[in-house]
C-alpha cells in the first residue's frame, strides 16, 4: 500500500467485504467515482482478492495482509469469527493502516450508495477526529407496529455502516481495535452486537461527533424521519432542506427494490414509508447492483467457512476456539486453516465437544433466566448452594474475557 506518496489533504474511502459481497462493493465504488472522482477507494476482501475483477481507476482490492498481522494472528481472527464478525472486527485496524498514508479515511458499508458529494466531511473529521451517524435523530411515536427505539438499544446508538476518522482519531481506533480483536461478537445474551455497541462507550470517551445531518446514512431504520424529494437535479430532505448524501441499502434485494430491506418484519411496500423518490433511488441502485453481479458471475462460498479438512466451522466451534485461545494465549490452539495443523486441529475439534456442550448450556442458562424469570428465582431460592455451584461453572463458558 505504499507505491505512491499520498497528498495529506486527501481523503480515502474504503469498505470491507468477503468475496460473496463484492458486487455491493463495486456498486459502491461507482458512486464514489461519480461524486469523488479523484479519491482513492480501497476494498479489503477478507477471504482473498479474486484475480478476475476488471481494474477500475482509483480503486484497489487488498487482502488481510494489509493489516500487518502475522499468519498466526490472521488464522486466529478467522477462526474466532464468522463472516459478519470478521468483516466488522477488522474495521478499526484497517482504518489505522489507511491513516498511515492519508489524513482522513471514510469507511462505508458495501451496501451503501453515495447520492451527492460528502462536502461536509473533511472539515468535520479535522475538527472532531471521529464522525459517526446515529441510527435515529428523533423519537419514534409509541405504539408503532414495526418500528421501535428498542432496536437501537439492541444494536447500538450509531450505525457503523458509516465511520469517518482522521489522524487525531487514532487513539479511538486503537481502543476500538483492542476490543474488536477478540470481542466483536453477535452475542445479544451479553449485550454485544459486533462493532457497534462498543462505540456507545467510545463515542463518549473520545468525544466523537454524532452527525445530525438527515441526509447521511438513510436506511430502513430511520425512513420515518427521512423523507426526501427532488429539487432540480438534487435530492433534498423534505423537512430540513439538507441534501441527500448517503443511503444505506441494508438487507436489499435488487429483484424486489421497493421492499427496501429484507430485514424488516414486513415489506416497506405495505407501509406508509414508501414514496416516489425512494422508489426511483432504489431502482437505480438495483440496476447497478445487478450489473456488478452479472460482471462477477457466480457468488463464491466464504473462504473461511471450512477448516483445512473441509468441515464446516459452526458458530459453537468458533466460540470454543475463542475461549481456548483466550485461556491459553496466541498459538495455544492449532490453526483451523493450515495444512500442517490439519491433524492437530481435527483432534482439537474432538476434544472440544464437552466444552462446546458446556458453552451451549451456559447460553441456555442465560436465556432461561430471562425467558422464565419466576421459575429461575424459585430454583435459586429452593437450592441456593447447588444453584450457585452450577451457575458458576456454566457461566464461565459465557465470559467475554478470560
Amino acid at each position: 500500500m505504499a507505491e505512491r506518496t499520498a497528498d495529506p489533504r486527501t481523503t480515502v474511502f474504503c469498505t470491507v467485504v468477503a468475496r460473496n459481497y463484492l458486487p455491493q462493493a463495486l456498486a459502491l465504488q461507482q458512486s464514489v467515482a461519480r461524486h469523488h472522482p479523484e479519491a482513492e477507494f480501497v476494498v479489503l476482501v477478507v477471504d482473498g482478492r479474486p484475480e478476475t475483477v476488471a481494474p477500475r481507476a482509483h480503486c484497489r482490492l487488498v487482502g488481510l495482509e494489509v493489516l500487518g498481522l502475522s499468519r498466526r494472528e490472521v488464522d486466529e481472527l478467522t477462526g474466532i469469527y464468522d463472516v459478519v464478525e470478521l468483516s466488522t472486527g477488522v474495521k478499526a485496524l484497517f482504518l489505522q493502516r489507511l491513516l498511515d498514508r492519508w489524513d482522513r479515511a471514510v469507511y462505508l458499508d458495501p451496501d451503501t450508495w453515495i447520492v451527492s458529494p460528502l462536502d461536509e466531511l473533511a472539515e468535520l473529521i479535522d475538527e472532531h477526529g471521529v464522525v459517526l451517524t446515529p441510527h435515529i435523530l428523533e423519537p419514534i411515536p409509541p405504539g408503532e407496529s414495526f418500528r421501535s427505539e428498542i432496536n437501537t438499544l439492541t444494536v447500538g446508538v450509531h450505525n457503523l455502516g458509516f465511520c469517518a476518522v482522521g489522524r487525531n482519531g487514532i487513539p479511538f481506533l486503537e481502543w476500538w481495535w483492542s476490543h474488536l480483536k477478540h470481542e466483536c461478537l453477535i452475542y445479544p445474551l451479553l449485550g454485544l452486537f459486533v462493532d457497534q455497541k462498543w462505540t456507545d462507550i467510545g463515542a463518549v470517551m473520545f468525544d466523537a461527533q454524532s452527525l445530525r445531518h438527515y441526509g447521511y446514512n438513510i436506511g430502513h431504520w430511520n425512513l420515518q424521519e427521512r423523507r426526501f424529494t427532488r429539487e432540480g437535479d438534487s435530492l433534498v430532505m423534505e423537512r430540513t432542506g439538507e441534501p441527500v448524501r448517503l443511503f444505506h441499502f441494508s438487507g436489499f434485494d435488487p429483484h424486489d427494490p421497493d421492499a427496501i430491506s429484507e430485514r424488516q418484519t414486513i415489506s416497506l411496500k405495505e407501509t406508509d414509508l414508501a414514496f416516489e423518490q425512494l422508489s426511483l433511488l432504489s431502482h437505480e441502485y438495483a440496476e447497478v447492483l445487478l450489473a456488478t453481479r452479472a460482471e462477477l458471475g457466480t457468488r463464491s462460498e466464504y473462504g473461511f467457512d471450512r477448516d483445512s479438512s473441509g468441515r464446516h466451522l459452526s458458530k459453537r466451534i468458533r466460540r470454543t476456539f475463542r475461549k481456548d485461545l483466550l485461556s491459553g494465549g496466541s498459538g495455544s490452539v492449532p490453526s483451523p486453516f493450515l495444512e500442517s495443523d490439519r491433524d492437530a486441529f481435527r483432534r482439537w475439534r474432538l476434544r472440544s465437544l464437552p466444552r462446546q456442550a458446556t458453552s451451549a448450556l451456559a447460553d441456555s442458562s442465560l436465556a432461561f433466566k430471562y425467558a422464565f424469570p419466576d421459575t429461575y428465582t424459585r430454583i435459586r431460592k429452593a437450592a441456593p448452594t447447588q444453584f450457585h455451584w452450577v451457575r458458576a461453572r456454566l457461566l464461565a463458558g459465557a465470559k467475554i474475557r478470560r
